[in-house]
């Protein structure tokens, strides 16, 4: 059995990894947009990609990194950390649609990967904030 000590230590790691993991590779898509999209789409959907295309790759690498610092740099509560975990029900319902459903074939496998992320995102998250609530639950008794 764990001791408090011990799950506050790892709701600290897994912020810190969640943190990096959105501040990393936001930074590469901000970088080197042009490896993300040859690596992540299809073959014919690469080969569109132009100028604007680059350009939305960085603004989207751009905000990753904004929310990485901020992930990285803020005190999270069980309601924040609650909060980040439902936001990623919009990516991971974007994984499922171009995935494998209507808009299937744009991206390729390689994007399950951001699937899985996204889902450790999601779980981790409303793990963290599990564990404050009883955390602070503790505290008030």
């Amino acid at each position: 059995m764990t001791t408090t000590v011990q799950r506050l230590e790892m709701v600290r790691r897994l912020q810190t990894a969640m943190a990096t993991a959105y501040a990393g590779l936001g930074a590469w898509v901000l970088i080197h947009p042009s490896s993300v999209i040859a690596l992540c789409l299809t073959p014919k959907y690469a080969a569109m990609a132009n100028t604007t295309t680059r350009l939305f790759a960085r603004c989207f690498g751009a905000q990753a990194m904004t929310c990485g610092l901020l992930l990285g740099t803020s005190d999270m509560t069980p309601f924040s950390f609650t909060a980040f975990g439902v936001a990623m029900v919009p990516y991971l319902a974007w994984n499922v649609w171009f995935g494998v459903g209507p808009a299937r074939g744009m991206v390729n496998e390689l994007m399950l990967i951001d699937f899985v992320g996204n889902l450790f995102f999601m779980g981790g998250s409303l793990w963290c904030a599990k564990v404050l609530r009883e955390e602070e639950g503790a505290k008030r008794k």
